[in-house]
């Protein structure tokens, strides 16, 4: 599969946050996007979900364009923002029981359940978990339907670090697999570790645009 996006653009309120973004992601890639808070990141990540409308633009995901629903493209795209709080009215069962009947797929193994440290809240109300807790549900919810592409914010965030080793370890996984991630992130250590082990592609988001970044040149820092 591949996902290109063409001449995007994107304004929030009077603000344009997005503009000219160019960027072709294919099987086995792993995209890490740095840029200062603020910087659009999000706001770029929630437009490759079909969150958010380009201005203009197009987001394809194997030809198929996101722009006005793009069902059957989202169906392969899974979305983990960063201050994730998804309804919290609902148990970790109920939660996860939700995403697998909207994908159509089945639920995660007990394994999958286990190595997220996920098998004990399972009966808990989402809004009752720790932050790292709900980051933990869904990325177990983001492993449901084996989605071709992964979408994280600022994965790392809140998470301890076996967490951390954890995502790691996935990410490896994932591009094993030919599957890719395009992930937004501040944490250095974590861009220095992903690009020392992986070959990860780094890209600097600054005044709405996307840039080569390189870590050798310019450390960790974003």
């Amino acid at each position: 599969m591949n996902l290109v996006v063409r001449a995007l653009c994107k304004r929030l309120a009077a603000r344009r946050v997005l503009r000219d973004i160019e960027l072709a992601c294919s099987d086995g890639d792993l995209v890490v996007i740095v840029g200062e808070n603020g910087s659009g990141k999000s706001t770029l990540l929630r437009v490759l979900a079909g969150i958010f409308e380009p201005d203009t633009g197009q987001v394809l995901l194997d030809g198929i364009e996101l722009r006005g629903g793009g069902g059957l493209a989202r169906r392969h795209v899974a979305y983990v923002p960063d201050a994730s709080d998804p309804l919290p009215d609902l148990t970790v069962r109920e939660f996860l029981a939700l995403v697998a009947a909207l994908k159509g797929a089945p639920l995660p193994s007990s394994a999958q359940y286990d190595r997220l440290h996920v098998s004990a809240t399972v009966e808990q109300r989402m809004g009752s978990l720790s932050f790292g807790q709900r980051k933990r549900v869904c990325l177990l919810a983001a492993q449901i339907g084996d989605p071709w592409l992964w979408l994280l914010d600022e994965p790392t965030n809140g998470i301890d670090p076996e967490g951390v080793q954890l995502i790691h370890a996935l990410l490896v996984e994932r591009q094993q697999r030919r599957e890719s991630t395009i992930l937004a992130t501040n944490d250095r250590p974590f861009v220095a570790a992903l690009v020392t082990s992986q070959s990860a592609r780094v890209l600097r988001l600054c005044d709405g645009a996307l840039t080569e970044f390189s870590v050798e040149t310019h450390g960790s820092r974003p």
